[in-house]
């Protein structure tokens, strides 16, 4: 009765181990599918990021612009005011200044917008490239899992059969 017992254990054992092993690398690509899942909400919420900046970037410039559109006309009306005529001489060269610099200051915030943009989409390129990865990680864990728990039975079925054996 002793090798039946002996050889009892050593299948139990096996089994328990199989099971053990599969179970951690399932455990594991668990693991690594939430992640992957994390990054790809990241990923979106980068992009969702990036739309937004350009809009409240291009709100700005409304703003920005409707101030100009002020200064414009305070200009005009001061140099009105002072009996000029602001279609030449020094109130159309100020005119002419400020509107050259609300151009270039709109130029620099749409190239600045964009800029923020890009940097926005390339946080979710990698977010979405440590997800793939991430994934990646979580296949080979489960292999992993597969072939420790095959190699569990063979090692049993090896135990097994030098049990035997030995009877």
């Amino acid at each position: 009765m002793g090798i039946e017992v002996a050889i009892a254990a050593a299948v139990v054992s096996t089994i328990a181990a199989s099971i053990n092993a599969r179970a951690a690398g399932q455990a594991q690509q668990n693991a690594y599918n939430y992640n992957a899942d994390v990054n790809d909400r990241n990923a979106d919420a980068s992009d969702i990021a990036a739309e937004q900046f350009i809009q409240a970037e291009e709100l700005q410039i409304v703003k920005f612009q409707n101030q100009y559109t002020e200064l414009a006309q305070q200009t005009s009306m001061a140099a009105s005011h002072n009996g000029w005529l602001a279609d030449s001489g020094t109130p159309l060269k100020i005119a002419l200044a400020n509107a050259q610099e609300a151009d270039n200051e709109i130029n620099i915030k749409r190239y600045n917008a964009s800029v923020g943009k890009q940097e926005l989409e390339e946080q979710g390129v990698q977010s979405r490239m440590q997800g793939t990865l991430n994934r990646m990680y979580g296949r080979e864990a489960r292999r992993a899992g597969t072939a420790k728990s095959n190699q569990a039975l063979l090692s049993g079925i090896s135990s097994g059969a030098r049990i035997y054996g030995t009877a």
